[in-house]
């Protein structure tokens, strides 16, 4: 039997699948290469937005005379939606892997709800590895159907979370990504934090720098300044994935985010003060239940006071069982004006943040190479940097290199090598 793993959705459904892979092997089944090659296709599915959904549930409908396994946070928030779809499909979530193999030959429903912690796969190939180090949240934001998936905070044991950075270190990982729903909420249910496991990763011998995962500014604000003396260390990326969701504090109370954009202007200046080239990440949430033009007009306001290196903006869309499902929606022309407007604002404040970085000298390692496009590298504060030519192979991975910025787009710097 050979099996296709078909991924929808985040870092953490990503690092899921290869936890499905390891164990699908450690059963003797091969894993196939495409749908065509398989007898079984697993879909491991997100639910975070209804776009995905409806992607999902084509992809499905597109399997014709295959046995179909579908998991992930879909199976576990939305299982009477799949059977009602596909009668035949089997379902089994994260909390029941050890059905998994029955589901392959037989139909099997096997669901149950919140968070599940597997080990994580270990390291094979390439030059990145991505390490869940928690699923599930403290958080109950009101638009949220992840929440219902995942359940609440399950940590990934710290000595567990080493050995897989160790292996993985050992391997030749050049890059470790350390993955969840919000990291800033690690170990709290352990008796543990993220400095604690962040410090003793940095303390690991092994020649990788870590990207920290997304993390909830209401998760970090008791510890921030002890996590920005973590991110003093070589081995972390100077990096940092925090949603903003909304520039009015009014909306972020209807979201139930638990921090005012005061707070979240002044921890940005904090990151700054101590790492002026930091690279900030985060998200928005367009047309939100209540969201007037006012408090469009204070998000526009918050971006460009806070001029974030890469902005992600969803059409807000409610989602099942969640409390902004049931609010008074924004009407959807509204909504699309609304996210071209932020959409050229992106590009702007995008450009302009990446435009600081032409005619520099950078230090940078080629983690990927790309046919027709060249090799792409990071820079230590995670800027990716295309450098176009002509590569030997896979041993050009991990070179070290010191680029010139020659040019740049609203999504990456363009460089040339001064030297290796």
């Amino acid at each position: 039997m050979r099996v296709f793993v078909k991924t929808f959705g985040c870092e953490l459904n990503r690092a899921d699948s290869e936890v499905i892979t390891t164990l699908l092997r450690s059963d003797s089944i091969g894993i196939a290469d495409s749908e065509g090659a398989a007898d079984v296709v697993l879909v491991n599915t997100c639910t975070v937005r209804g776009e995905t959904e409806s992607k999902i549930l084509k992809y499905i409908s597109s399997l014709r005379n295959k046995r179909v396994v579908a998991t992930g946070c879909m199976a576990a928030a939305q299982p009477g939606l799949l059977r009602c779809a596909f009668p035949e499909i089997s379902i089994v979530t994260l909390n029941n892997l050890h059905d998994l193999t029955r589901a392959l030959n037989e139909k099997v429903i096997s669901v149950k709800k919140g968070s599940a912690c597997p080990n994580p796969a270990p390291f094979t190939k390439g030059a990145v590895q991505t390490i869940p180090i928690s699923r599930g949240c403290l958080g109950d934001c009101s638009y949220c159907i992840v929440r219902l998936a995942r359940g609440k905070l399950l940590s990934t044991p710290t000595e567990g979370v080493l050995r897989a950075v160790e292996n993985a270190g050992a391997s030749g990982a050049l890059e470790i990504r350390l993955a969840s729903q919000d990291a800033g909420a690690y170990g709290r249910d352990l008796g543990s934090s993220l400095v604690t496991l962040l410090r003793r990763i940095a303390a690991l011998p092994y020649d990788f720098k870590v990207r920290i995962g997304m993390f909830n500014l209401s998760s970090v604000l008791p510890y921030f300044d002890e996590l920005m003396d973590c991110y003093a260390s070589k081995k972390i990326y100077k990096f940092a994935h925090m949603p903003l969701q909304s520039g009015s504090d009014r909306i972020l109370s209807l979201m139930n985010r638990r921090y005012s954009a005061g707070k979240y202007i002044e921890a940005v200046e904090r990151m700054r003060c101590r790492f002026p080239e930091m690279t900030l990440a985060t998200d928005i949430i367009v047309g939100f239940p209540g969201e007037r033009e006012d408090d469009f007009k204070e998000t526009c306001e918050v971006l460009e006071a806070i001029m974030p290196d890469k902005i992600h903006i969803s059409r807000f869309a409610p989602r099942p069982h969640t409390p902004a499902a049931l609010a008074k929606q924004v009407p959807e022309p509204v909504k699309k004006t609304r996210s071209r407007i932020l959409v050229s604002k992106k590009m702007e404040i995008q450009t302009k943040r990446n435009q600081e970085w032409v005619g520099r000298e950078v230090e940078a390692t080629i983690l990927a190479l790309r046919k027709g496009i060249g090799a792409i590298a990071r820079t230590d504060n995670y800027k990716p940097v295309v450098v176009k030519g002509e590569y030997k192979g896979p041993q050009e991975i991990g070179s070290r290199l010191t680029l010139e910025i020659t040019g740049c787009s609203p999504f990456n710097l363009e460089g040339s090598i001064i030297r290796h």
